[in-house]
């Protein structure tokens, strides 16, 4: 099966650049410094789900995003957390609703469909709200792969994001996770290790080099890379601090910096775990 990867944001939960900042990377004229909030979007392009399109996140930015990406139509959504810069795009999931049928199905984590169904309760109870509501169904899930009713099989993983949990999801070979503290040590490196020699590409996040007490910096993503044996390893979720152009010169081949509508295509082989 043949999937079409697209980076729609790569940003932190400021975005960049940051309102009022007037630092050289948010004043700079490199549009891979501008970048909006960490999301994908991930597009089947053959077999029996062909065009359907699956987003990760409905971030703040999340309009602006699709239209960017030219989705018109949604199938799915995968929840990592439920903090505002991969959650408060939600309601934007409503304009699905004036040109398809089906509801968008939502796969989360239990204690997250419970903090949804809080924060927009209009969309799911009778509050009186006379609007157009999101038509969204919520989907719990655990640490157990789930399938798709299109042969495709997603491995989810909870990983640490300081007092929350953020979930991070496999595709056969694919993997993208963002919002976790490093891997380098500790219990939740010997679950990420079960994905180890398995994933060709990995998009994860890391927001700058500095140590940061719920994020994985730069150089511990870069470490989980080599301990897994990542072929291409891609850096999301990137701070401010971090200069597109200066920064990729520091990386190994092998290793680069992920950029807002960066788009490749992945193979995924549906015998083997996909």
């Amino acid at each position: 099966m043949k999937l079409k990867i697209t980076i729609l944001g790569s940003g932190t939960s400021t975005g960049v650049p940051i309102i009022g900042c007037p630092c050289p990377v948010c004043t700079s004229s490199d549009p891979r410094n501008k970048r909006l909030r960490s999301s994908l979007a991930i597009q089947i392009l053959d077999g029996d789900c062909a065009g359907e399109n699956i987003v990760i996140d409905t971030t703040p930015d999340f309009r602006t995003q699709m239209l960017r990406a030219q989705i018109t139509r949604l199938s799915r959504v995968l929840y990592t957390h439920t903090h505002a810069d991969h959650l408060h795009g939600f309601d934007d999931l409503r304009a699905f609703s004036f040109w398809q049928d089906d509801p968008v199905k939502c796969y989360l984590k239990d204690w997250d469909l419970k903090e949804i169904t809080h924060r927009f309760s209009y969309a799911f109870t009778n509050t009186g709200y006379q609007g157009a509501r999101p038509k969204a169904t919520l989907i719990a899930i655990n640490e157990q792969p789930f399938q798709l009713n299109c042969s495709l099989s997603i491995d989810p993983l909870f990983l640490p994001h300081g007092k929350a949990i953020s979930t991070g999801f496999r595709i056969g070979s694919f993997a993208y996770v963002t919002d976790f503290q490093s891997f380098v040590d500790g219990q939740f490196t010997q679950k990420l290790l079960k994905w180890k020699n398995k994933l060709t590409t990995m998009i994860a996040s890391g927001v700058h080099h500095r140590q940061h007490p719920s994020h994985s910096s730069i150089p511990e993503t870069l470490e989980m890379f080599n301990r897994l044996n990542v072929k291409r390893g891609i850096i999301t979720h990137i701070s401010h601090e971090i200069d597109h152009q200066h920064e990729s010169r520091q990386l190994h081949q092998s290793r680069e910096l992920a950029y807002d509508m960066m788009s490749f295509d992945i193979e995924v082989n549906c015998d083997d775990e996909c």
